[in-house]
């Protein structure tokens, strides 16, 4: 069964002691993927596993094993993201272009980018960094990207009262009378 409590996905996982222990976690993943028809990822302490393994299924199942991301690039983009523990929650992430990670059970890196045409290569790239997460005890939470928002500067009518001030006096005046006095030492009140 799928972990759904936000606290019991904050543990970092621990590290498994073989790559025979890894890949026989990963066997019981794939199948929890397959099962759950829904997911393309999922990390082993989804499953109550306090092990370094997980999965991803975009293009090809792929079982990591003690993995760590041992190159990222500087740019970034924003992705809807989904999970397998929070149903039915989606939110916007940030995350890397590229990643280039290291696990027990590959010979040397593997390369995830999500610079193509091909929209999986995105899932992929993001699939990985957020099974990654849950394993350091990330949720994708923790990843959500907010919006600043824009300020605008308001504009007034000439005939609009304002209220302005030079520090030592305040005054409310029409703002056509004000535009000479805000170009000195005066400033307008919060508006």
């Amino acid at each position: 069964m799928i972990i759904t409590e936000k606290s019991k996905l904050q543990t970092i996982c621990k590290k498994v002691s073989s790559v025979k222990e890894g890949e026989e976690i990963g066997v019981k993943l794939l199948k929890e993927l397959t099962d759950n028809k829904s997911g393309i990822g999922i990390a082993a302490n989804q499953l109550g596993i306090n092990k370094r393994v997980c999965v991803i299924n975009v293009k090809e199942p792929i079982v990591l094993v003690n993995p760590k991301i041992v190159e990222s690039s500087e740019e970034t983009f924003v992705f809807p993201e989904g999970c397998l523990s929070f149903p039915n929650k989606h939110i916007r992430t940030t995350r890397f272009v590229e990643v280039t990670i290291e696990a027990d059970n590959h010979e040397g890196q593997l390369s995830f980018s999500a610079n193509s045409d091909d929209v999986n290569d995105a899932f992929e790239c993001v699939c990985i960094q957020h099974e990654l997460d849950h394993l350091d005890g990330i949720t994708m939470f923790d990843r959500e990207w907010k919006q600043e928002p824009i300020k605008v500067e308001k504009k007034f009518g000439r005939n609009e009262k304002v209220t302005i001030t030079d520090g030592t006096e305040t005054k409310t005046i029409k703002y056509k009378k004000a535009e000479s006095l805000l170009e000195s030492d005066w400033e307008l009140v919060a508006v």
